[in-house]
C-alpha cells in the first residue's frame, strides 16, 4: 500500500509542477506582451493617418485627425520613455480616429462629388 501512496503522491506532485509551468508560461507570455513596444500599433496609426490625409481628410474632416495625430504624438513620447502599455493604447487610439478621418472625408467627397 505504501507503494501505491508514493506513486499517488508522486503523480500529483507532476501535475502540479506541470500547472505552475503552464501558469509561469501564460504569465510571462502576457507580460512580454505588455512590455514590448508597440511596434505594430504604431506602424498602423502611422498608415491610418496617412491614408486618411490622401483623403484630404486635412479639409474635409481636420477634427479626427488633428485627434489622431495628437494620439500618435502622444504614443511616440511614450515610446521613448518605454512606458509600453500606454503608448500601445494611444497608438490605437490614433489609428481608430485616422478611420474616422478617413471614413468622414470619404463620405463628404462623396456629398460634394453627388451635387
Amino acid at each position: 500500500m505504501s507503494e501505491q501512496k508514493n506513486t499517488t503522491a508522486r503523480a500529483y506532485k507532476a501535475r502540479a509542477l506541470k500547472r505552475t509551468a503552464a501558469a509561469l508560461v501564460a504569465t510571462l507570455s502576457i507580460t512580454a506582451c505588455a512590455t514590448s513596444p508597440p511596434v505594430q500599433e504604431m506602424s498602423d496609426a502611422r498608415e491610418a493617418i496617412a491614408a486618411a490625409e490622401e483623403a484630404s481628410a486635412a479639409e474635409l474632416a481636420p477634427g479626427p485627425l488633428n485627434d489622431a495625430r495628437r494620439f500618435l504624438e502622444t504614443a511616440e513620447q511614450l515610446l521613448r520613455d518605454e512606458a509600453y502599455g500606454a503608448a500601445r493604447i494611444n497608438a490605437i487610439r490614433a489609428k481608430n480616429r485616422a478611420v474616422q478621418a478617413l471614413e468622414a472625408s470619404q463620405e463628404a467627397a462623396e456629398r460634394g462629388g453627388g451635387e
